[in-house]
């Protein structure tokens, strides 16, 4: 949501499979109000979604990823953590995942070691640090790998039975509404 990910909302929709009409008769939002989430931009500040449309969102396209980038928008200790989560190309996401990976499984022997009396002693908190560090870099090189995949993933197609889903509740909020004007 951030401008790394500008259109985020419009990509997680579209690897959906789901056009911006369907998907707005699914939130129970206007189209008009779902464009403007959609151009929401860390520049503008306008257009942000509230939690509870995030949340609706996130499990309408399936993924969670939308709720971890909501929280990097709007929670300053989360971002203080995770703001160092990059896009990057495929095979350099994947080589750095690789030797982060790789250090973290270096210090694991020593550190199952530390943690067998379920206590970290003075003698063994410099282990204890060095292998947090190295756990955390992973976890961000896990994540920057996981997400360069996602914007290089075209989007999927819709199925027909969440089209079909889809269709049956368009038809029912139509009739709600005309019931509404003429009721």
């Amino acid at each position: 949501m951030n401008e790394r990910c500008k259109g985020v909302l419009k990509m997680f929709r579209e690897r959906a499979g789901l056009t911006q009409e369907e998907a707005a008769c699914e939130l129970c939002i206007s189209v008009h109000t779902l464009s403007n989430y959609e151009s929401y931009s860390l520049e503008v500040r306008k257009n942000l979604p509230p939690e509870e449309m995030i949340l609706r969102m996130s499990e309408l396209y399936q993924s969670d990823f939308m709720k971890i980038l909501f929280l990097n928008e709007t929670n300053l200790i989360f971002k203080s953590v995770f703001s160092n989560i990059e896009l990057l190309d495929l095979p350099m996401a994947f080589i750095k995942h690789q030797v982060e990976r790789e250090e973290v499984q270096e210090l694991e022997g020593h550190y199952r070691k530390v943690i067998l009396d379920n206590q970290i002693d003075d003698h063994e908190s410099e282990l204890a640090g060095s292998f947090l560090k190295e756990l955390i870099e992973s976890a961000m090189a896990s994540m920057s790998l996981a997400f360069s995949t996602l914007e290089k993933t075209p989007p999927k197609m819709a199925t027909p039975i969440k089209k079909k889903k889809i269709s049956e509740r368009r038809i029912i909020l139509k009739e709600r509404e005309s019931i509404r004007v003429w009721g």
